[in-house]
């Protein structure tokens, strides 16, 4: 017995190879919406699994619809908990029963193909450098495993991850979602751009008037992306929309990345703070300190100190940074031997080690206090921000 922390995730397990799943129980905060879309994706899925849908309010008129998409059972808490109870007995019987009938088991997918890894880069605060370690991290893990390579821009507002390469978006909204609904790997590469070599680039013209896509219309592009590509690296949204938690729902590692600055650490200690609190487990985050050189008072211990985790990567400061930027061209490609390149280089072959070793794509650890020296001034709090 387990839980997850939305519908994104449970179509994660159920489709992973290590899990067998005979009922779902789905949540009063659950949305209508997303309880029947689920119910759908486990129909085409894991039809051995059966879903039982709790409302803490009466569902005048949707059952129907309920049934029709598979739902076996839908459950008024209102009424008390005896009849969430027998639901659930009812549920167990009848997965028991089918995967009796069903030597072979439940799951129809068949033989599973190899999926690439989703990395996310988050930051809630500008100016951190999000985007300047995304595109560079794609190019790298690119150049490192000779994989192809996704990058994806899901900044809808104002996405800038092209301007690293000098390029222009051409697709449409539109057409990156289409991608979400079973399009074949010629339709992705079309739609992609070839930035450099072996990453391939996907976002649409910045548009601050565009309504950000459906978290279920990004959880399906980014499916159908992982499955064309070894690796897709997002540069996610700077706020907690439901495409970003989608987002991080499928993300194997999220980077989180900050400047050594007290504003900057607040936020990423607070980023951290929320995505644990959703749900999100504490292993799949890691911590990139940018510009950490920075002479300004503050160091990296201090940021271990306060959040109380090891900073997994420092990226230096440098003046090739603004002049890759203005040139098109990424760090890594155009000075590789940079200090610049050399640390993002070595965070990219990490991860790509660690990608081939199932649970280790991530790990952020906690920080020994003994080890971590407590200061005086702006961060004698410890543990708090």
């Amino acid at each position: 017995m387990g839980w997850v922390q939305s519908a994104t995730a449970a179509e994660e397990l159920l489709i992973g190879p290590y899990h067998t799943v005979d009922v779902l129980v789905l949540s009063p905060e659950v949305k209508e919406a997303d309880a029947l879309g689920l119910a759908e994706f486990v129909g085409r899925t894991s039809p051995g699994t059966a879903i039982v849908l709790v409302r803490d309010h009466t569902w005048n008129g949707l059952l129907p619809a309920a049934m029709r998409a598979g739902i076996r059972d839908v459950v008024d808490m209102t009424q008390g908990t005896d009849e969430l109870r027998e639901a659930v007995e009812r549920a167990i019987s009848w997965a028991s029963n089918l995967r009796s009938a069903n030597a072979s088991g439940a799951k129809s997918e068949g033989v599973r193909t190899q999926r690439g890894h989703i990395i996310s880069i988050f930051s809630s605060k500008g100016g951190s450098g999000k985007t300047f370690l995304t595109t560079n991290l794609a190019t790298a893990i690119a150049q490192v495993t000779g994989e192809d390579t996704a990058l994806v821009d899901l900044d809808v507002d104002m996405g800038d991850v092209f301007t690293y390469f000098g390029r222009e978006p051409t697709a449409s909204v539109t057409d990156l979602m289409e991608l979400g609904e079973g399009a074949e790997r010629a339709r992705v590469r079309e739609v992609g751009v070839e930035v450099a070599p072996h990453t391939w680039a996907f976002g649409a013209p910045p548009d601050p008037a565009a309504e950000a896509p459906a978290g279920e219309a990004i959880g399906k592009f980014l499916r159908t992306i992982r499955n064309e590509f070894a690796f897709v690296i997002v540069d996610a949204s700077v706020d907690y929309s439901d495409s970003a938690l989608v987002c991080f729902d499928l993300s194997d590692m999220i980077c989180l990345v900050t400047s050594l600055d007290v504003v900057g650490v607040k936020h990423l200690s607070k980023a951290l703070d929320t995505l644990l609190t959703i749900g999100l487990p504490r292993e799949r985050f890691r911590v990139v300190l940018n510009r950490a050189d920075s002479k300004v008072g503050l160091d990296a211990s201090d940021v271990e100190r306060v959040m109380k985790i090891r900073v997994d990567a420092m990226i230096p400061s440098s003046r090739l940074v603004p002049t890759s930027l203005n040139k098109g061209r990424p760090v890594v490609l155009e000075e590789p031997g940079s200090e610049v390149a050399q640390a993002i280089n070595s965070l990219a072959s990490r991860f790509a080690g660690s990608a081939t070793q199932v649970g280790e794509l991530g790990g952020t650890e906690i920080a020994d206090d003994k080890r971590l020296q407590k200061k005086k001034g702006l961060f004698a709090r410890s543990g708090k921000s």
